[in-house]
């Protein structure tokens, strides 16, 4: 893994170590700076972290930029293994408090930064900015139900779309077949990673997370919408026993999915929002929540 580790300007605590955040990109061939619509999502975040202290390390996905690796055979568990690898690289940095090091999972990052503080306990807190709540497989139908409503398409042709959907999504998770499925599409979508993302359920994982959690969203998101936030609350609220105030939904006005402000609703399919910059409120909630959970040590 390739990625830039961005350093505080600010003074470390009283033994000279920072806290720190890896940033976990979402879907598709992703950069270390998340560059959606020509917004550098993680590169201004970074900033936004460090400026507030955090040692931030942003890092390009498997098979993307100079990072090595194979993105079309990786699936959620691999890219989860990547941010384990990061948190014990950070650990290992005698200017980084090993017991303040947590995960900034964005859209399907958020999935992935799940699956990460499951497995590892070294985690300190988590911030989901954008996740969904509900199976991948029920997540695709719902965006795709979403464009079609918005579509010029007729009720024969938007129900003809849908029943391909969801044949698709039955012979990727082996419950289904691939008869008459057209040849393009099943080599776009028979992959490990689609395989893997389409079974995640957030709600079966989310028991074996133990740590502190923010969920961040925009109210102006219609790729995951805002009621996706209320249910991972309500999901990280009833885990056994985890106090119900190490949970923290913040709800950010006028944001859409790239947490920048937008006239229109989805940034990645509005040009309007090129060169826009994510909110400072969105930086601010991640750093309030984060020095609340991971103080200094005396």
């Amino acid at each position: 893994l390739a990625g830039t580790l961005s350093k505080p300007a600010g003074s470390p605590d009283a033994k000279g170590r920072y806290p720190a955040v890896i940033m976990v990109a979402g879907s598709g061939p992703t950069d270390r700076d998340e560059t959606v619509a020509g917004i550098p999502i993680f590169g201004q975040l970074a900033g936004m972290l460090a400026d507030a202290g955090f040692v931030v390390v942003r890092y390009d996905k498997r098979g993307v930029g100079q990072s090595g690796g194979r993105s079309e055979s990786a699936t959620l568990a691999d890219y989860a293994d990547d941010v384990q690898a990061v948190r014990r690289f950070l650990a290992e940095r005698k200017d980084v408090d090993d017991r303040r090091i947590a995960v900034f999972g964005h859209s399907q990052g958020t999935a992935v930064a799940l699956i990460a503080a499951s497995r590892d306990k070294q985690v300190a807190a988590v911030v989901l900015a954008g996740g969904a709540s509900v199976p991948g497989a029920d997540l695709v139908l719902e965006q795709q139900l979403a464009v079609l409503a918005a579509s010029t398409f007729t009720d024969e042709e938007k129900a003809s779309r849908i029943a391909l959907q969801r044949q698709v999504q039955a012979a990727v998770l082996g419950t289904g077949d691939w008869k008459d499925v057209p040849a393009d599409v099943r080599r776009q979508a028979d992959t490990p990673w689609f395989r893997s993302f389409l079974a995640f359920d957030p709600a079966e994982l989310m028991g074996n997370v133990r740590q502190p959690i923010l969920i961040l969203q925009g109210d102006r998101d219609t790729l995951v919408p805002p009621q996706h936030a209320d249910r991972l609350g309500e999901l990280a609220r009833t885990r056994k026993k985890v106090p119900a105030e190490r949970v923290k939904v913040v709800k950010l006005p006028g944001l859409n999915h790239l947490l920048v402000p937008a006239e229109g609703g989805e940034a990645r399919a509005d040009a309007g929002n090129k060169g826009r910059s994510v909110s400072a409120d969105a930086g601010a909630a991640a750093v309030e929540f984060l020095r609340q959970w991971m103080p200094a040590r005396k």
